[in-house]
């Protein structure tokens, strides 16, 4: 079998005109997310959910003529969309079963007990829409499931998959040059206008750590591209492709993220850069290809390093590491009260381990695991934490074993459609696969995955690395038949 990556079988036909109208909204759901402050609010979340609604009904109507397989069939046939009904059953029982009530008294809030709840359903919190609940994370939640969905059942040709790709890597450099104008205007206002209690945002997001978790998606996607270029250009024995562009975008993006003064966020970027970096330095000197394909990527790669050496002779240091070092007040907290809050958080787990708490339920019941020895707990508006700080402990708190088995199997599913000769073939997935790993390990430390922005395009990116891996798995099926 042939390395080249196509062949007079791969050619595919145009992309049909509703493939490119799910197109055009799959694009303004990517844009829409980030830019809308983070999809923090509830106004952006139904927008999105709006928007990713629409996508999932253009996945699924007839196409005509297309010889694909029509895209009802797929959903049918995807286990995901079954997976994602039952978590959004399972998190509507939550929200209709509340065990626990929020009121407020004398200026102090109270959590107190509901009689009458079904003990042996999942159970939820009664409390404010606005602020948290199963609700609300359902209509959160909502959002990723869809647009998997709308991935998954209506792509067909690569064409579409690299041009979300790409519309993904031009958004995100976009962000960061705004996040640089603002950085170098001294204002703390999102786009010089929109106020806001953090006083710690980066370009359109409120949150310096949700900027830089999101950048460092980017950078990732975009060093796969550069690498899936590179790839393609040594295979094919061009003399020049973009994946330099791409590189440089790569190390743009992580400009910011350093500029950001996010710990973690630097520590993560910093971790998927140097990966990239070794992976291309790899197939450059070591792969076959001509000696001007060689030439041309070591000179981008000292052009890259020139230019972020000028670019480091220029950050504020003293800054940065009073960043690292500094203790700062509710957005901010010391690394050890974070670990505590995560063994505070797996004894809730481990309380109600089979069902947990309720989707956004953390910020009412973890007070009372900070300062256990009360019937019920007592806690002033200052004390609340919205969340743990830890995703990965966070979200079995609320959603118990049963809930977290239907995103697991999710992304398990997923994860085993890249099980395949095709993927190790493919660098773009690979370190795909790699920088969203990085994500993972990153909401050890964080609330990532509580940013609609980064949820949506962590699992978009996922399924639309599924779809391509489904793709070229099916034409090297079709090159043996013929």
């Amino acid at each position: 079998m042939s390395d080249t990556p196509f062949s007079s079988e791969d050619f595919e036909p145009s992309i049909p005109p509703l493939e490119k109208i799910l197109l055009g909204f799959l694009g303004l759901l990517f844009v829409f997310l980030p830019w809308a402050l983070g999809s923090m609010h509830v106004w952006s979340q139904a927008t999105a959910l709006t928007i990713a609604g629409i996508c999932f009904l253009l996945s699924i109507l007839p196409r005509g003529d297309d010889p694909v397989v029509p895209g009802i069939v797929k959903l049918i046939r995807f286990p995901v969309f079954y997976a994602g009904i039952l978590l959004l059953g399972y998190v509507a029982i939550q929200g209709f079963n509340p065990a626990w009530k929020y009121i407020e008294l004398a200026g102090r809030w109270y959590m107190i007990p509901i009689d009458g709840h079904i003990t042996w359903l999942p159970t939820g919190t009664q409390t404010a829409f606005a602020d948290a609940n199963p609700f609300r994370s359902l209509l959160i939640f909502a959002t990723p499931f869809l647009t998997v969905c709308a991935i998954w059942c209506g792509l067909t040709r690569k064409e579409s998959i690299f041009f979300l790709l790409i519309l993904l890597v031009l958004n995100g450099l976009a962000l960061a040059g705004l996040g640089l104008a603002q950085m170098f205007s001294g204002t703390e206002k999102i786009f010089w206008t929109i106020d806001h209690a953090a006083r710690n945002s980066v370009a359109s997001f409120i949150y310096r750590n949700h900027a830089a978790a999101y950048f460092n998606l980017l950078i990732g996607l975009s060093g796969g591209m550069a690498l899936y270029y590179f790839h393609e250009g040594r295979l094919m024995l061009r003399r020049s492709d973009p994946s330099g562009i791409f590189l440089f975008f790569s190390v743009a993006i992580f400009i910011v993220v350093v500029l950001s003064l996010s710990r973690a966020g630097v520590v993560m970027g910093t971790m998927t850069l140097l990966g990239l970096f070794c992976v291309f330095l790899f197939f450059a000197l070591f792969q076959k290809s001509t000696l001007a394909n060689k030439s041309v990527a070591v000179f981008i790669m000292a052009l890259v390093v020139i230019f972020g050496g000028y670019v480091a002779g220029r950050i504020d240091y003293e800054a940065l590491i009073d960043r690292f070092d500094r203790i700062s007040h509710v957005d901010d907290f010391a690394w050890e009260i974070r670990w505590s809050a995560t063994v505070s958080t797996a004894q809730m787990f481990a309380d109600n381990w089979l069902y947990g708490w309720g989707a956004g339920g953390f910020r009412w019941i973890f007070p009372s695991y900070m300062d256990v020895g009360s019937g019920y707990e007592v806690f002033q508006g200052d004390s609340l934490w919205e969340f743990a700080h830890n995703d990965i402990v966070q979200y079995p708190a609320e959603l118990g074993v049963v809930g977290m088995s239907f995103i697991l199997f999710a992304m398990g599913y997923c994860g085993w459609q890249l099980v395949n000769r095709r993927t190790l073939r493919n660098p773009l997935v690979i370190f795909l696969i790699f920088t969203l790993g990085v994500t993972v390990i990153h909401s050890t430390v964080d609330f990532v995955f509580q940013n609609p922005a980064i949820m949506t395009t962590w699992w978009a990116l996922l399924a639309l690395a599924a779809v391509l891996i489904r793709m070229e798995r099916a034409s090297e099926r079709r090159r043996r038949r013929r």
